[in-house]
């Protein structure tokens, strides 16, 4: 990675790519991802009676589980790579050493970069996932929103790991941990901060307001972790 002298922190929002993403790999790994999410949605939506199904209390785990918990997996992942250089060379320390606030902002703004772009490509391909039930009116639009919390929470979680303990592998121990524990206890170990909240279907096996509860849960902490990480981040 280049290193380059700014005397303020305009430097590095001006020249984004020639320190964090010199050969523009996290992008284009991002890029590719996305991609590959708009192919299978293509070639293997959610099927037309997906509604009427879960709606008796089936759980269509072969349907959910790609957006409830292998795209947030790849987008925690993908957040651990692009902050993966701070902490295996001291890099955080110059971010932090150019922040002239109490709130670091560039911490903020490169975590926004990845986090939304999967959540927009997540919500992109949703809609054409599920064009079978319908296609881009309100209930089109809802099926593919409600999955964006958990791409919110496991991104916010590993950057709140990383930033606190200032260790990659840390992220990596906590994330795999929670992500292999919720998905094969089906939910029940972590209940209203499950991911697994579509695939496992809690709308109706449990209840909306459970539901509901469990998707706001999830973007509160994601506020909350992203808030920690970018003040603990800040300059003293």
């Amino acid at each position: 990675m280049h290193m380059y002298i700014f005397k303020n922190s305009k430097g590095f929002y001006n020249n984004y790519f020639k320190i964090y993403d010199v050969k523009q790999k996290k992008v284009k790994f991002t890029g590719l991802i996305l991609i590959l999410m708009f192919i299978i949605s293509l070639i293997s939506p959610a099927p037309s009676n997906y509604l009427k199904s879960i709606a008796i209390g089936y759980k269509l785990k072969s349907c959910d589980n790609l957006y409830d918990y292998i795209i947030p997996l790849i987008s925690a992942f993908t957040i651990i790579y692009v902050f993966y250089q701070d902490y295996s060379i001291g890099m955080y320390e110059l971010i932090t050493f150019y922040n002239r606030n109490e709130f670091n902002y560039i911490v903020l703004y490169r975590w926004l970069i990845y986090s939304l772009a999967f959540s927009f490509g997540s919500f992109v391909t949703g809609l054409i996932y599920y064009r079978n039930i319908s296609f881009l009116d309100i209930k089109n639009l809802l099926l593919s929103a409600r999955f964006i919390p958990n791409i919110l929470f496991l991104c916010s979680l590993v950057l709140l790991i990383i930033t606190v303990f200032k260790n990659i592998y840390a992220a990596i121990l906590i994330l795999t941990s929670y992500y292999c524990i919720d998905l094969l206890s089906s939910g029940s170990m972590f209940k209203i901060f499950s991911i697994g909240a579509n695939t496992n279907n809690f709308y109706y096996i449990i209840s909306p307001e459970y539901y509901i509860l469990n998707r706001l849960i999830l973007i509160f902490f994601s506020f909350v972790f992203i808030f920690i990480s970018c003040k603990v981040t800040a300059k003293a």
